[in-house]
C-alpha cells in the first residue's frame, strides 16, 4: 500500500514503535547512547525523506537506524530526554547480560546481529531483510542460521 507519510504519522509511529525498535537496536549495537542516537537519526531521515511505502515502517526504521549506528553519526537534533528515562543503562546492561540470547548475539558481528534481530525480534521475513540490507535472500538465511542453536 503506497501512501504519503505525514509528520503526524511519524509522530504516531514514534509513540507506537519507539520502545520495540530501540530494544532491537540495543541488541545489535550494544550501546544505549548509540542505539538512541541511531534511532533518532532514522526518525529524522524519515521526516526528511520518508519511505515510499507505509507497509513496515518499524522494519524500515530499524534498518536505517542500524546503518546510522554503524556510521557513528553524532547526536540527533530530535533527541528527547524523556526517551532515555524509559530504561536506565544499568537495567539494559543487566538484562542483556543475564539473557543467553544476549551472550549469543554478542558473539555475532554487528551485521549478523542486525539480521538476526530483524528476523526474530521484529518479525521480518528473509525477503524483506534482504531487500532492506541490499543482500541476497540466501545471505540472510545463512546469517539467521548463525543465531540458532545447532541441531541435537
Amino acid at each position: 500500500m503506497t501512501t504519503s507519510i505525514t509528520a503526524e504519522r511519524w509522530e504516531q509511529l514514534y509513540r507506537l514503535e519507539f520502545a520495540r525498535v530501540y530494544r532491537a537496536l540495543l541488541a545489535v549495537l550494544r550501546d544505549p547512547d548509540r542505539a538512541l542516537d541511531a534511532l533518532h537519526d532514522a526518525f529524522a531521515a524519515g521526516l526528511r525523506r520518508p519511505p515510499a511505502e507505509d507497509g513496515d515502517l518499524a522494519g524500515w526504521l530499524f534498518v536505517v537506524a542500524v546503518r546510522s549506528g554503524r556510521r557513528g553519526f553524532g547526536r540527533s537534533m530530535l533527541r528527547l530526554d524523556h526517551a532515555r528515562s524509559r530504561v536506565s543503562k544499568d537495567e539494559i546492561e543487566a538484562a542483556l547480560d543475564r539473557m543467553e540470547v544476549g551472550r549469543l548475539l554478542a558473539g555475532l558481528t554487528e551485521r549478523q546481529r542486525a539480521m538476526v534481530v530483524a528476523q526474530f525480534y521484529l518479525g521480518l521475513d528473509h525477503r524483506e531483510i534482504a531487500r532492506q540490507f541490499g543482500v541476497k535472500t540466501g545471505t540472510v538465511s545463512a546469517t539467521a542460521r548463525l543465531g540458532q542453536p545447532a541441531p541435537a
